[in-house]
């Protein structure tokens, strides 16, 4: 059993739509996994912060681009990377004039303005945040308010379905990304609000789109953090940032990254239809 200590009994909403997250200690990583960026267990500590109760959506993002004239950086090279239903297994292409205002060309599923903002770059997210005098979390931040003292794959256990038997977060159910059966109520992205909140009130703790963090990444953070470690940031460089989470392309058989452990990575100039992001302060 994984343990996680927490110095406050739950967190608490904030009237800006963030949560004020109170500062704890937890373990981070696992020692028994396939992929060696998740090992070794070690422990961490966390000072309070507040962190968006949802993922950012295309309605605030709108807002936001409608006031300032921004560009993103799909808009500024002219092209977004594109591939779903049909596509084969890990091969996305870029497409032309593809930005967040239409991430899914032509596809029935369109991006409602409750829906996450996606086919973001790792600059988009930390300028949107940075306007709002606010930042991305750390990836010991984003892992730590998502678990919400929860050990588990899961916040809610070990298996994609919650105890009332639903399914709990947006993901690919389909062994390939030839076919997609829709259990969870969605092909692609969903409302930022259409599931569940963790134990501290925040919604999409995994699945739906993969969120970008303020780390960048090494394969070997784990391994050179000290044990009892206190508000880690990661690598001081690197060719990619940590993404967390897991999104709505992830299948059990394809990605499988969606959940409490798996470190994602994305060059942060990669605008993808499955990557978006919340802010920190």
């Amino acid at each position: 059993m994984i343990a996680t200590t927490v110095l406050f009994a739950c967190a608490t909403p904030a009237t800006d739509g963030m949560v004020a997250i109170p500062g704890g200690s937890f373990t981070m990583g696992r020692d028994v996994s396939a992929h060696a960026d998740e090992k070794p267990a070690h422990r961490v500590t966390v000072s309070a912060f507040f962190l968006d109760a949802h993922l950012v959506t295309v309605a605030e993002f709108r807002t936001w681009v409608d006031a300032t004239g921004y560009r993103t950086v799909a808009e500024q090279q002219g092209f977004g990377m594109t591939g779903a239903l049909g596509m084969e297994n890990y091969k996305w292409t870029e497409t032309p004039g593809v930005t967040w205002r239409d991430p899914f060309p032509g596809m029935a599923n369109p991006q409602a303005d409750d829906h996450p903002v996606v086919m973001m770059a790792w600059g988009d997210a930390d300028a949107y945040c940075r306007a709002h005098d606010k930042r991305l979390p750390t990836e010991a931040e984003w892992e730590y308010a998502m678990r919400a003292g929860a050990t588990t794959r899961y916040p809610w256990g070990d298996d994609p379905h919650r105890p009332d038997g639903d399914l709990g977060l947006n993901y690919w159910q389909g062994r390939d990304h030839k076919s997609e059966e829709g259990l969870d109520g969605w092909r692609y992205t969903s409302p930022v609000t259409a599931f569940p909140p963790n134990a501290w009130g925040l919604y999409d703790p995994i699945g739906n789109v993969w969120q970008f963090t303020a780390d960048w990444y090494a394969i070997d953070t784990y391994e050179r953090d000290k044990e009892g470690v206190v508000d880690p940031k990661g690598a001081a460089a690197g060719w990619a940032r940590v993404a967390r989470g897991g999104s709505w392309w992830c299948s059990a058989t394809t990605c499988s990254a969606y959940g409490l452990f798996a470190r994602g990575k994305q060059q942060p100039y990669g605008p993808f239809p499955n990557n978006g992001f919340r802010c920190a302060r």
